[in-house]
């Protein structure tokens, strides 16, 4: 399977598969390439299978697995930027070492698009600039 260049390559990881759909879809309009994955062991299995990068990686932190993925993520990229889907408990967020986090929409509230938008935006803003020292 061969994909298109892109400027920023995200993996997105959640076993949502319609906020999977939707984020990738923002990040598409973006223009990111997204891909879509509902497990870890799925997110592997792509990453051998369409062998792209990986520049940001979305991920909810409860996975099973998400440490292993991380590891093998982090060797394709040591640079490799992480969002948290969601708050996790310190030892796990001491693991992934998230760059930002991002809630995703809960029940029935209702979801603005311009807003989801604008903080896909301010993500990839947040990816590009230097780290601080």
């Amino acid at each position: 399977m061969t994909l298109p260049p892109a400027a920023t390559t995200v993996w997105i990881v959640d076993d949502d598969l319609g906020f999977v759909w939707w984020l990738g879809e923002l990040l598409s309009e973006a223009g990111c390439r997204a891909l879509p994955a509902l497990s870890c062991d799925q997110a592997l299995s792509l990453m051998k299978e369409v062998k792209v990068g990986i520049d940001l990686l979305v991920v909810n932190p409860q996975l099973p697995e998400v440490a292993g993925m991380l590891r093998i993520f982090r060797c394709a990229n040591a640079n490799l930027k992480v969002v948290a889907i969601g708050k996790a408990s310190r030892a796990v967020t001491a693991a992934i070492r998230p760059l930002t986090y991002l809630e995703r929409p809960s029940g029935f509230d209702p979801v603005s698009r311009p807003e989801w938008r604008q903080k896909v935006q301010k993500l990839l803003k947040e990816m590009t600039a230097p780290a601080e020292v």
